[in-house]
């Protein structure tokens, strides 16, 4: 999709912030150079084409934005923040590039827009085979932080701010 969109204006970068579930294999990072050398492996791992920023030790840029570990922001040219995702979803995504589009052509038409802010739930699929194949490589920490974490979200239930979704 970055490819795609790239020949209509947009520029996409991948943030590289920290490891979501450290393990044996990928811990937690304690150099720049580490951090680096995950970086790369990231990037040949999941055959990344776009350019990839990492994030300092302290994780300045991430929690500039949220300490989500798969978050996706749009931002205009201008810096404005055009649309902004807890989770990265690639149907979601597309679906605001054309809505941005449309209204950069509608702009061009002569039409007079007003931004305004909006919100909705989102859903996404959910791979889980491939999500614990990711942990399973970082190593058995990585597994145990992970499940950790799960309890930790089950026992705090609804998290503070956000709409309550009931099917």
């Amino acid at each position: 999709m970055a490819r795609e969109y790239a020949s209509r204006g947009f520029a996409s970068v991948f943030v590289y912030t920290r490891e979501a579930h450290p393990g044996e294999r990928f811990p937690a990072h304690r150099s720049p150079e580490q951090k680096l050398a995950h970086a790369r492996a990231f990037r040949e791992r999941c055959a990344i084409e776009r350019p990839i920023l990492v994030d300092d030790l302290e994780g300045t840029g991430h929690r500039l934005y949220g300490t989500l570990p798969n978050m996706t922001y749009l931002l205009g040219r201008g810096g404005r923040v055009l649309f902004r995702a807890d989770w990265t979803d690639a149907a979601t995504i597309e679906a605001v590039l054309r809505y941005i589009l449309a209204s950069r052509a509608g702009r061009r038409e002569g039409l007079r827009l007003k931004p305004f802010y909006a919100e909705f739930v989102g859903y996404r699929w959910s791979d889980q085979a491939a999500f614990d194949e990711g942990l399973e490589l970082a190593g058995q920490q990585a597994v145990d932080d992970f499940a950790r974490a799960m309890e930790r979200w089950t026992r705090q239930g609804q998290v503070p701010g956000r709409i309550e979704v009931r099917d």
